[in-house]
């Protein structure tokens, strides 16, 4: 009456499929998430030598939705939340911008591209940020401290030609940054003719 099951019952074809699936999905996610993560390096949280300026100004442009994105997009700046200060800083440049080109306002606020620049920068993405910074200087040349950035900037990814142009321009404008540009100035390496 105890009849034991028999061990040698015949397994569907294909059943060592459900223990290696798992392992099979992990291993295709690789072959794809490598190559990404290659070319995209983890954000560097800091520059050497560059400290992020405190993002004090408080922003009226009329438009609600515009003033808010960039009220959180700069509560984040100033909590060094790089990736969320550039989600909402950049969609309300993209909004400011679209609006612009409608003629609904006329120029970008103050320092917003500034800020979203030095985010993308200290996200580790610093050919998307240094055209907006770059954009911000050349729209408000008495400002110093667009090039004083842009200075620190080159010099910590080596570029020591545009550092030199940028060190000039805050030399030629004199404002509080002039000491220190000149000191950097005569540290870099010589001019190549």
């Amino acid at each position: 009456m105890n009849e034991q099951p028999s061990t040698d019952k015949k397994r569907p074809p294909f059943s060592f499929l459900s223990r290696y699936a798992p392992l099979a999905a992990i291993v295709v996610l690789l072959i794809f998430l490598v190559p990404q993560l290659a070319k995209h390096p983890p954000a560097k949280d800091e520059l050497p030598g560059i400290e992020p300026p405190l993002p004090l100004t408080v922003y009226r442009t009329g438009y609600e939705r515009i003033d808010s994105l960039i009220e959180k997009g700069m509560q984040s700046f100033g909590r060094r939340d790089w990736g969320i200060s550039v989600r909402y800083l950049g969609e309300a440049h993209f909004h400011v911008t679209v609006m612009a080109s409608e003629g609904y306002v006329h120029k970008c606020p103050e320092d917003l591209r500034f800020f979203l620049g030095l985010a993308h920068v200290y996200r580790g993405q610093r050919h998307e940020g240094l055209p907006l910074i770059a954009e911000e200087a050349q729209d408000n040349r008495i400002e110093p401290k667009y090039s004083w950035y842009l200075a620190n900037i080159y010099l910590a990814y080596g570029d020591y030609e545009q550092a030199r142009e940028q060190l000039e321009a805050v030399v030629r404008i004199g404002t509080q940054y002039t000491e220190e540009a000149k000191i950097e100035l005569e540290g870099l390496p010589a001019q190549e003719k």
